[in-house]
């Protein structure tokens, strides 16, 4: 199995019983990454297929880092999703997503911001959410854009990453959201070429772990410097793909 070159067995199964844990508290997962993961195939199969990897990858190794890609809820698949290139724009988050979470600090901020925010705020968990949603007030379905773009909330902005409350990520295998099979699309791309990396030159993890040493972000980073180290750190895994 080639998911096994990449990534210690141990961590493997943890990511899977996350999902079956998972699994348990939203029954609908299932059918939901089901139809997503057929969609991320398509597209993998023909990345693999027109830089000449398809031949070298099983298909049952490209579905199961597929699904490995999907389900691995990690802070990195959280700022990765920031990484605006893969949204087209579409507006279909903007209009059907529920709840619109507001942390109390952006709710501060709107009170004492000079754009005017014209949907109704209510308490909701440990801050706040829009009162009216599907779709959101603040969306112009003429032109798929935002009035309030620059003061968004984070759960706008982290988008396929659903931000539930202060401390609850959940990643949704939305099939309709072309921004969320893109990210997984790459994701599983890297896994593949990495594993492939890793068959042809044995020191080839050592020496990519070895490069990103001490360039993890930190979770006492604020949101905006954590974009910005994993960013980086995603553009010279991209350069050493190539």
């Amino acid at each position: 199995m080639l998911l096994e070159e990449l990534h210690k067995r141990e961590y493997i199964d943890s990511v899977f019983n996350q999902y079956e844990e998972l699994v348990k508290k939203q029954p609908d997962m299932e059918s939901e990454l089901f139809i997503f993961e057929r969609m991320v195939y398509k597209r993998v199969k023909k990345i693999l297929k027109k830089s000449g990897q398809l031949k070298d990858v099983e298909k049952r190794d490209i579905k199961k880092i597929i699904h490995f890609s999907s389900i691995a809820f990690t802070e990195g698949s959280l700022v990765a999703a920031l990484r605006l290139e893969y949204c087209q724009r579409c507006g279909w988050c903007c209009e059907n997503c529920s709840p619109i979470y507001i942390t109390e600090k952006e709710y501060e901020g709107y009170k004492s911001s000079d754009k005017v925010i014209t949907a109704d705020i209510k308490p909701y968990k440990e801050g706040y959410r829009f009162t009216e949603d599907r779709p959101c007030e603040h969306f112009i379905r003429k032109t798929n854009k935002c009035d309030i773009y620059d003061q968004r909330p984070a759960v706008c902005r982290a988008f396929p990453i659903l931000i539930k409350n202060e401390n609850e990520y959940v990643f949704t295998p939305n099939h309709f959201c072309k921004y969320a099979i893109e990210f997984v699309v790459q994701k599983a791309i890297t896994e593949i070429t990495t594993c492939l990396k890793i068959k042809d030159d044995p020191d080839f993890l050592k020496n990519l772990e070895k490069m990103m040493e001490n360039q993890i972000p930190q979770k006492e980073d604020n949101l905006e410097d954590r974009v910005k180290k994993w960013n980086e750190i995603a553009d010279k895994l991209d350069s050493k793909f190539e």
